[in-house]
C-alpha cells in the first residue's frame, strides 16, 4: 500500500518546512492550507508536498476531511497518517503507525504519549480532562484522545468523511463512534516532543475541553 502523509496547517511557521524536510520523498506528502494568511512560508512548501489551499479558516477537522476527500478522489489502495505541523511528532512514528495499519488494515492506529512532570501543565490537564470524559461515556480507554498522529487504511475513508464536526472536536468524535461502527483501533507508543513548552499548541484546554464534552453530550443522546 502507497503510504500517504496529510498535514493539515493554518498560519504556519518555519516548523511545518523543517517537517515537510524530514518526510523521505518515497512517500506521498499532502498539507492542507487552511485558510493560513502567510503565503510566503507555504510557497516554500511546495517542494516538498502538494498544498491544497481554500481562502478562510474552517477548523482542522475540515481540513482532515478536505485531505481525506482528495485522496480517496486520487488513490486507491493506502495508508494515511494524519501528523502536526509543529515538530511534535517523529516521522518514524508515524512509519510506525502505517506499518500496523499495513498489517491491519480494518483498524484505527492511534499514536500514544505518556506524560510525566517534565510535560507542560496545560497538556496534562488537557488530555487528562478528555481522557476522563472520554472513558466515563464510552467505555473505551484510550491514554491519549488529543493526539494527531493517526493512521488508517482505504477501507476506513468513507468512515472517517462521514464523521461530523470541523473543528478540534472532529477528532474526538473519530473516536466516540469507533465502537459503533464497529471499528477495531490500536494505540502505539509514540515519544513525546513539546516545542517550547507547547506555547505553540492551538489547543486551548477550557474551551475546547468544554466543546469536546458538548459533543460527548450530543453523542449520548444520540446513542440512548
Amino acid at each position: 500500500m502507497k503510504y500517504i502523509i496529510l498535514i493539515p496547517t493554518y498560519n504556519p511557521d518555519d516548523k511545518l518546512l523543517q517537517v515537510l524536510k524530514t518526510i523521505n520523498k518515497k512517500y506521498e506528502t499532502i498539507v492542507v492550507n487552511d485558510g493560513s494568511e502567510n503565503k510566503d512560508m507555504l510557497k516554500d512548501c511546495e517542494e516538498y508536498a502538494q498544498i491544497i489551499s481554500y481562502d478562510e479558516n474552517q477548523g482542522k477537522g475540515f481540513a482532515l476531511k478536505t485531505g481525506f476527500a482528495y485522496i480517496k478522489a486520487h488513490y486507491k489502495d493506502y495508508v494515511v497518517v494524519t501528523m502536526d505541523d509543529d515538530m511534535q511528532h517523529k516521522l518514524e512514528d508515524a512509519i510506525k503507525l502505517c506499518d500496523y495499519v499495513n498489517e491491519h488494515p480494518d483498524e484505527l492506529a492511534i499514536g500514544g504519549r505518556h506524560w510525566d512532570k517534565t510535560t507542560p501543565l496545560t497538556s496534562r490537564i488537557g488530555n487528562a480532562i478528555a481522557r476522563h470524559i472520554f472513558k466515563k461515556h464510552t467505555g473505551l480507554s484510550i491514554y491519549d484522545t488529543q493526539t494527531g498522529l493517526r493512521a488508517f487504511s482505504n477501507k476506513l475513508m468513507d468512515y472517517m468523511l462521514s464523521v461530523d464536526g470541523n473543528r478540534y472536536e472532529y477528532e474526538m468524535n473519530v473516536l466516540y463512534n469507533l465502537k459503533n461502527n464497529n471499528i477495531k483501533f490500536k494505540e502505539l507508543p509514540i515519544e513525546t516532543i513539546y516545542i517550547d513548552n507547547n506555547e505553540t499548541s492551538r489547543f486551548r484546554v477550557f474551551k475546547d475541553s468544554l466543546k469536546i464534552y458538548k459533543e460527548m453530550r450530543k453523542w449520548k443522546k444520540k446513542n440512548k
